[in-house]
């Protein structure tokens, strides 16, 4: 079955696979294009965010991106949720924490989101597709 205008993004190769197909092998998909929000002139797909995640101990994988409109730029905020081991009323570990989240943040998507750290169990979870972006510009 071939689908067409899935929105998903991959790359398709063409070259004759080594058991001696010619038919064109997909990559595995990395994004879906209608989940990308662009932001001062900057792409960003969430996926970018939980890959920056992940690579950073004492968060969990849980987040909720924020865009808020402001006179000037829009606003963008993400909520990043502690591992209940971290989470703690130490000022200094807490934005220690922030910068190493706001450094891995920067580096994946290229912008200085503001960075709130909230407890642990506090953003929604939910069983069917997860509401992790708020887009409050489309009004």
């Amino acid at each position: 079955m071939i689908r067409y205008r899935t929105r998903d993004l991959t790359r398709l190769h063409t070259e004759q696979c080594p058991c001696g197909r010619t038919i064109r092998v997909m990559d595995r998909i990395h994004a879906r294009s209608d989940d990308m929000l662009i932001v001062h002139g900057v792409n960003l797909f969430p996926g970018q965010v939980e890959t920056a995640l992940l690579g950073v101990e004492g968060v969990a994988p849980h987040y909720q991106i924020i865009i808020t409109p402001t006179e000037t730029l829009d606003l963008l905020e993400i909520k990043v949720e502690m591992r209940p081991e971290y989470f703690s009323d130490n000022i200094r570990e807490l934005e220690a924490l922030r910068k190493r989240v706001l450094a891995a943040v920067k580096q994946i998507i290229g912008l200085s989101p503001k960075i709130t750290l909230v407890e642990p169990g506090s953003l929604p979870r939910s069983e069917g597709k997860i509401k992790r972006v708020i887009d409050n510009r489309k009004q």
